[in-house]
């Protein structure tokens, strides 16, 4: 039954939707049509497939985690990104299917109580906003998702934008925390969590500390709120499954009809200079007949005790120095080994190396965010931290500066004008100034 939830779900997740002030045939204040367990897990599908998708692919090309040989992607690899490249996951998707759906789940959660729904829906459009705020910096969001009430709504900052997140994250776990989730909660219709709002609630805390960390470029006291934050995070990652086949993992579809893509260049030098026992599963062909890491039924991770880890390190590197962040550094590495299946006695070996761990005292964080990057192969979240910290060490492909964001969608330039205007992709967000 849940597969078949599932495969429902993701059928109408990937179709083609309208721009995200919404489906102006239907009344927005009207949204109880639909009951909550079966919009959740159309918004969980979303997120997976948005952010497991274009996102990853995107970033990871820019940070040289994968390179594009073929078509539109050879474009990309030199740097011409443009608003059109975006637009399908801007509009479709992040505005459409996440914050629309997440917009009519509000509502009726509000309307008849229904605290459980509500806190999930709350924590994942907080995912959604910082999303926005760091690869966009700015965008619509106050004034958005209201129809024909107001179609050129205005950008919110990307301060403004964090506030929200902050503010979310805050209401989501009062909501989470309601010991009465109401007349309906959310149970396999969930299907990150299986509706257990314990789980949620360290979500949300994992939230916080990602968004502190951004913020700790410029204002060094957030690493200490994202190290308190993050001391109440995850027990379990946080991932989407894929049973495979028609429903299958958002990169496995993608080189199932493109293989475009391949092991990128920055991620295959560090692969090779520390001897890493992953560069065989990493540097394979990307395709579906050759490559066996890429798989159909391979959840989508959208955060993960590696990332935690790796999180936990660098908070306290940069408050109490190398040796306070050892052991975290050290679990990080591990634990991706080890959810690569990598044997104990060649994980042993890894960490024997003086170039992983030159000891308690002497790891950096060149040692700690360069480890990162390889752990979290495929995720979006490695391009922000390389605009954080200028790790891994990267070389622009063209001479030219490397993109710090994603562009403006084309749409945006021609439907709201009044608003949004052309950025250059090297222009850095606010808080990477």
């Amino acid at each position: 039954m849940k597969k078949l939830l599932l495969f429902c779900v993701l059928a109408v997740s990937i179709t083609a939707c309208k721009k995200y002030f919404g489906k102006v045939n239907e009344n927005p204040n009207n949204p109880n049509s639909v009951e909550p367990k079966v919009i959740l897990p159309g918004i969980e599908a979303a997120i997976s497939y948005t952010f497991g998708g274009d996102a990853a692919r995107f970033s990871g090309i820019l940070n040289q985690q994968i390179k594009g040989v073929e078509r539109q992607w050879t474009v990309l690899e030199q740097y011409k990104f443009n608003g059109s490249d975006v637009e399908n996951m801007y509009e479709s998707n992040i505005y459409t299917k996440i914050l629309m759906e997440i917009k009519k789940l509000k509502e009726t959660a509000t309307k008849n109580g229904y605290h459980h729904y509500n806190g999930i829906s709350k924590s994942l459009e907080a995912y959604t906003v910082l999303f926005l705020a760091d690869f966009w910096d700015s965008a619509p969001y106050s004034e958005a998702l209201n129809g024909f009430n107001n179609i050129q709504p205005a950008y919110d900052s990307q301060e403004k934008l964090y506030a929200t997140v902050f503010d979310l994250l805050e209401q989501a776990r009062a909501d989470l925390g309601q010991a009465d989730g109401g007349a309906k909660t959310p149970s396999d219709d969930d299907l990150i969590y299986n509706g257990d709002v314990n789980k949620w609630i360290e979500f949300t805390y994992f939230l916080e500390a990602r968004a502190n960390l951004r913020l700790a470029k410029k204002d060094a006291s957030k690493y200490q709120d994202a190290l308190n934050a993050i001391n109440n995070g995850l027990s379990a990652d946080t991932k989407f499954p894929y049973p495979g086949g028609a429903i299958s993992n958002p990169m496995y579809q993608f080189i199932q009809d493109w293989p475009d893509i391949t092991i990128g260049k920055r991620m295959s030098e560090l692969l090779t200079n520390y001897n890493d026992p992953r560069n065989a599963l990493y540097d394979q062909p990307f395709n579906v007949d050759d490559n066996t890491y890429i798989l159909g039924d391979k959840p989508h991770v959208i955060a993960s005790l590696i990332e935690q880890a790796f999180i936990k390190a660098e908070c306290k590197f940069q408050i109490s120095g190398a040796a306070s962040a050892h052991n975290d550094y050290i679990e990080g590495i591990t634990l991706a080994l080890q959810r690569d299946g990598i044997s104990q006695t060649n994980i042993n070996t890894y960490l024997a190396q003086n170039a992983i761990d030159p000891g308690a005292a002497n790891i950096t964080l060149e040692h700690i965010i360069n480890q990162k990057y390889i752990a979290l192969i495929f995720e979006h979240e490695t391009f922000t931290d390389w605009r954080r910290t200028n790790f891994p060490t990267l070389v622009s492909n063209t001479g030219t500066p490397i993109p710090r964001r994603f562009p403006v969608p084309q749409s945006e330039l021609n439907l709201n004008g009044a608003n949004a205007s052309y950025i250059p992709i090297t222009k850095p967000v606010t808080w990477d100034n």
